[in-house]
């Protein structure tokens, strides 16, 4: 489950910031002064491929990757977003389900929210199916 780190630094007088957090993902959320969710960066798969899907209000989604640095003893290990492809969108969107049950309700709410958002943008609109529901689909073939 998805835990709120406490006395994280604000380096904003425009709203605050807060940060949530478990095994596979970081979470960070930043509201305006009257407490309103502004945007938010979701990081997953943290120990291992890391990505992150980020909203901004007004502008929308991204999605990067985590660029580790360089390694040995003399290389820059600052690690930087770099822009990627689609993410693993259903299997961060289940876990994410799961990691914030028992949430606060209306935090719970934003997230599903933009993230049901940006698998329209990712993969367009649902699409009715063709057939009516119900109607059996015929297997033979006329001779």
């Amino acid at each position: 489950m998805l835990r709120e780190i406490g006395a994280i630094r604000q380096d904003s007088d425009r709203g605050y910031r807060r940060w949530f957090q478990d095994d596979y993902f970081d979470l960070y959320v930043w509201h305006d002064v009257q407490g309103v969710p502004i945007a938010f960066q979701l990081c997953y798969a943290r120990n291992a491929s890391e990505g992150a899907i980020t909203w901004r209000a007004g502008e929308g989604y991204s999605h990067a990757r985590v660029d580790a640095g360089e390694h040995g003893p003399f290389a820059s290990m600052s690690p930087l977003l770099r822009p990627a492809s689609a993410p693993p969108y259903f299997h961060i969107y289940r876990r994410v389900l799961v990691a914030t049950a028992g949430w606060e309700p209306a935090l719970r709410v934003f997230l599903l929210e933009r993230l049901r958002e940006y698998r329209k943008v990712l993969f367009g609109a649902h699409r009715k199916p063709r057939r009516k529901p119900g109607r059996p689909r015929s297997h033979t073939r006329n001779r």
